[in-house]
């Protein structure tokens, strides 16, 4: 890591810090920062090394290169402390490991997964597309063509080589390619592996699929060693699994952060819509779980995204590349719209097959495409898919389909067509080969028969195409039937989203039955919705449930609560969920705790706060301090006890003062004061005096418990004459937190050394709390000198950042510095091209009461030059607009809204509309309304509600008619018979044509 910080000082800040100025930072000379830096010596000291590279950190945000993601994982301090001590402990054992390196060289190899990236030459085994033939017909190989087309490479190439060659130098790193189907993601990681061959140290490969690709990451990923790429392509199977997909993201992080087994490589991709799913965090208002809290930490800032199409300079390195390669000289010609790799990997001609289909092979291919779309994995059945089928088509022309329609069917879809894969490809089956037996295998082989897998770009195609048709009685006989174990529950959601209850009773029933936990509550939620005083789905819940899931175990008894099924309670407690439970998440065993309180099940109770008190590991503080608030709640005092026993307080890391500040407090609540006692003087002399944000933070958590002692301890320490003054956030968080204590020494003596003189000033909002600090503590000559120096330095052409300014000037009424600024004329040099921060500038300058500066920044016309991709943004204008009074330009905005703003999602349409009702745009509201009626793609129903309730406010009755009746097949029941208001009509569902469901029991399921 010092090899890389010294190669981002020397390429990225033009050798800046130089060795002189790190060794005044650091307080040793400069031959030693030198040597240092070269490799040849090793600090001796964490606290020089963190110095080091503070110094660094503060040249980098002055050069604006820190918020860089590359260049925030190199600074950050945790990762190392973390190398710092790995390294220590390689040199400690250099010797012996020396002696027995060579010796466990061989046997390592043969026991890590994966295979060396030497043996790894077939792409497609990596699932990277085939490509078309050339058009001149002659088969691509004979002709002396590389099996893949001669690779172009654009900016995603060069994002996605800087994080390969981070790793390569030795830090572990993520890269989630993000893009639709058949856009070169997988293409594109395949190419970046070139630059880890031949490397002096060999890398390898590892791509777990079998048996399931959730299963194989879990089976495998604890002996995963250094130097490995984890090849996770489509990477929502390992990490959306709705059983596996939180343990799988949990462990690639894990994996990540262990800095012996590292460094590795995690290569990912997505389609856009996954990547929406699995990282979009659940609204406010939701209840409930966060179902990919862990998968959203593993992607998030990690995404790289693939565009659709070539344009400009990419079409340019195309046509160069052309005359190398006659399929590039073919899709350069013919692709439509710049989709370039979309026409190499044989997108036309699959649309083309597909369309051309006779009518019982399109019926297939029809039962394929809604079984992936709504709810089946890849693996397809065949038998569900030729069971499926045949409902499809009417009875016309099911009669006029000749006995053999499934043989010659295969043969259509299977068939390749100018070197690509057909429509459906066949998957190998049997028994896993080289594994030892995992928990999915029985459910695996629940599904016998051959399989297939869909093309990829008629997947995503399907998903768009068909997301208004709801599939026939046979496909729902089917899937029940044949679909895999693992799926019924997903199919199941969508079949009750579409209002096809009975439907999603038996596939609820089967889930149940084959131990899907999370179907068992969903069971007696949706029966007991139709027969209250019916338990036998509850009683059947309480026998068949799995009870591996703590999380949907303690569901489905505060269901059974709920409606007051004791007996059925019983039955579940007498299978003895508390000896069952895994206690490896915290977070879910302390939920399970809390429903067998609820329910007086107080000897499970004891049994499961038992288990984790003597298993939890002390290495999460967050999940120590959960688990001891949780057991002290339910009364399980003697657990407390045995947990305090294995002294938690003397073990649990201490790098986050904010997570040991809540344990210090939990350990107070829980009368454990000398452990508190013990773990704050612990925390103490750990916190490091150079890191004032972490200073801060156990002041407060200390303050917060009373520990004056403890604090009147670290104050001895001398923070203040500690503390960097190049941040000005972390200056201010100290100041704060020093005043709350009433620490007015260290207040001085931080003051004394003039902070706002050496404050960095590109961040205004920073230096905007900075001064609100400053203030605060009476320091206002401080606070002028800092507000002078921001004012000469703010970036004009950064109008946030000025309406920062602005708002932190007129709250500590620095009139003279406000006059300044504004005397520089950030209103003329406003890009206008972002509307959240021409809105801010606006906001501000209403506020300070700059009229020359609004009519200014009026007269350059940022209604017409607002780009409307963004809703939020966009309805945040057209407020501000209004509140200066700009009447025109709000018409401008609100026309252009109406008429050309993209309809994406229900969502974007309803934050429009809001925007458009705040201004009272009636006539634009009315155009927009019509326009996505019809067209607006229905995805999340939460969102979906809440259009519909707009559509209500602003009296469009006549789009919810039309909204109303695509509800259905989109998965909107529920808000479709609330629009129609026919609940005791359609009380037990509909049927797929979306007439009325006759009524129907627990006797009419399998």
């Amino acid at each position: 890591m010092l090899a890389q910080l010294a190669a981002f000082r020397n390429e990225q800040l033009g050798r800046h810090p130089s060795d002189r100025a790190l060794a005044e930072a650091v307080k040793v000379s400069p031959t030693t920062v030198g040597d240092w830096l070269r490799g040849d010596r090793f600090p001796q000291r964490l606290d020089q090394l963190l110095a080091l590279v503070r110094a660094v950190r503060v040249r980098a945000e002055r050069a604006r290169l820190a918020e860089h993601v590359a260049a925030a994982e190199l600074l950050d301090l945790d990762r190392w402390r973390l190398a710092y001590a790995a390294e220590a402990r390689r040199r400690a054992g250099g010797t012996r490991a020396a002696v027995l390196a060579e010796q466990g060289r061989a046997a390592l190899e043969w026991l890590s997964p994966g295979r060396p990236l030497k043996q790894v030459s077939d792409p497609f085994q990596l699932e990277v597309h085939h490509a078309i033939d050339a058009d001149s017909g002659v088969d691509s190989g004979s002709a002396g063509l590389p099996e893949l087309p001669v690779y172009v490479r654009r900016d995603h190439d060069q994002a996605l080589g800087a994080v390969v060659a981070q790793a390569r130098a030795g830090e572990s790193r993520v890269a989630v390619l993000v893009g639709g189907s058949s856009t070169g993601k997988t293409r594109a990681c395949w190419e970046a592996l070139h630059l880890l061959r031949n490397q002096p140290e060999e890398w390898r490969l590892w791509h777990p699929i079998d048996p399931t690709r959730a299963d194989a990451v879990l089976a495998d990923l604890e002996r995963i060693g250094p130097r490995t790429v984890v090849w996770l392509n489509e990477a929502q199977f390992y990490l959306a699994d709705p059983a596996l997909g939180e343990r799988v993201a949990a462990g690639v992080r894990e994996l990540l952060r262990d800095t012996e087994r590292g460094p590795v490589l995690v290569l990912a991709t997505l389609w856009p819509t996954h990547w929406d799913a699995l990282t979009t965090r659940p609204s406010a208002g939701m209840v409930g779980s966060d179902p990919h809290a862990q998968a959203r930490e593993l992607l998030a800032r990690h995404k790289i995204k693939i565009p659709d199409a070539f344009t400009g300079p990419d079409l340019a390195a195309l046509a160069v590349q052309a005359a190398r390669d006659p399929r590039l000289t073919e899709a350069a010609e013919r692709a439509r719209d710049g989709q370039i790799t979309q026409y190499l990997a044989g997108v036309p001609v699959l649309l083309d097959r597909y369309a051309e289909a006779p009518l019982a092979t399109r019926a297939l291919i029809h039962a394929a495409v809604d079984a992936r779309r709504l709810g089946c994995g890849p693996r397809l059945p065949l038998a569900l898919l030729a069971e499926a089928a045949p409902g499809y088509l009417t009875e016309a022309q099911w009669e006029q389909t000749s006995d053999d329609w499934l043989q010659r069917t295969l043969q259509y879809v299977t068939t390749p067509f100018t070197g690509i894969p057909g429509i459906l490809t066949p998957i190998k089956t049997g028994a896993p080969r080289n594994r030892r037996g995992s928990a999915s295998e029985t459910q695996a082989r629940a599904t016998s028969g051959p399989l297939y897998r869909l093309a990829d770009y008629l997947d995503q195609h399907g998903r768009r195409h068909r997301a208004e048709e709801i599939p026939p009685i046979d496909f729902w006989t089917a899937v029940a039937a044949h679909a895999h174990p693992s799926d019924l529950t997903a199919l199941a959601n969508t079949a009750r989203a579409r209002g096809l209850y009975q439907d999603a009773a038996q596939l609820y029933k089967n889930a149940t039955t084959y131990g899907d936990s999370r179907a068992a509550p969903a069971l007696v939620d949706h029966l007991h919705a139709l027969h209250p005083t019916d338990h036998r789905p509850a009683h059947w819940a309480a026998n068949h449930t799995a009870l591996d899931n703590p999380f949907a175990v303690g569901w489905l008894l505060d269901k059974l609560r709920e409606i007051e099924a004791r007996d059925q309670i019983a039955v579940l407690l007498a299978r003895d969920p508390a000896t069952q439970a895994p206690v490896d998440n915290p977070r879910a065993v302390s939920m399970l705790l809390d429903k067998l309180w609820k329910v007086g099940a107080h000897d499970q109770l004891t049994v499961l706060a038992g288990r984790v008190a003597n298993h939890i590991s002390f290495d999460n503080l967050r999940m120590v301090s959960m688990l001891l608030d949780k057991l002290w709640k339910v009364g399980a005092y003697d657990q407390v006890t045995a947990l305090l026993a294995r002294d938690p307080a003397a073990h649990t890391p201490l790098e986050n003062s904010q997570e040991v500040g809540r344990l210090l407090a939990k350990l107070r609540e829980v009368g454990a004061h000398d452990q508190a006692a013990a773990l704050a003087e612990r925390a103490i002399a750990h916190v490091p005096l150079d890191d004032p944000q972490e200073v801060g933070w156990l002041l407060a958590k200390l303050w917060e418990v009373g520990a004056h002692d403890q604090i009147a301890v670290l104050l001895a320490r001398n923070p203040a004459s500690h503390a960097p003054l190049g941040d000005p956030q972390e200056v201010g968080w100290l100041l704060a937190k020093l005043r709350e204590v009433g620490a007015h020494d260290q207040i001085a003596v931080l003051l004394a050394r003039d902070p706002a003189s050496h404050a960095s000033l590109d961040d205004p909002r920073a230096v905007g709390w900075l001064l609100d600090d400053l203030r605060e503590n009476g320091a206002h000559d401080q606070a002028a000198a800092l507000a002078e120096r921001a004012i000469a330095h703010a970036p004009l052409d950064d109008p946030q950042e000025v309406g920062w300014l602005l708002d932190k000037l007129q709250k500590v009424e620095a009139h003279d510095q406000i006059a300044l600024l504004l005397a520089r004329d950030p209103a003329s040099h406003a890009p206008l091209e972002e509307p959240r921060a021409v809105s801010m500038l606006l906001d501000k300058l209403r506020e300070v009461e700059a009229h020359d500066q609004i009519a200014l920044l009026l007269a350059r016309d940022p209604a017409s030059h607002a780009p409307l991709e963004e809703p939020r943004t966009v309805s945040m204008l057209l407020d501000k607009l209004r509140k200066v009074g700009a009447h025109d330009q709000v018409t401008v905005l609100a026309e252009r809204v109406a008429t050309h703003a993209p309809l994406d999602n229900s969502r974007t349409v309803g934050v429009l509309l809001d925007g458009l009702l705040s201004v009272g745009a009636h006539d634009q509201i009315a155009i927009l309304a019509k326009r996505a009626a019809p067209r607006i793609f229905l995805d999340d129903p939460s969102t979906v509600s809440m259009l519909l309730a707009r559509l209500r406010k602003v009296g469009a009755h006549d789009q919810i008619a039309v909204l109303a009746e695509r509800l259905v097949a989109t998965g909107h029941f529920t808000q479709f018979i609330a629009v129609v208001n026919q609940h005791e009509r359609f009380r037990f569902g509909c049927e797929p044509d979306t007439t009325a469901a006759a009524p129907w029991t627990w006797d009419d399921l399998e």
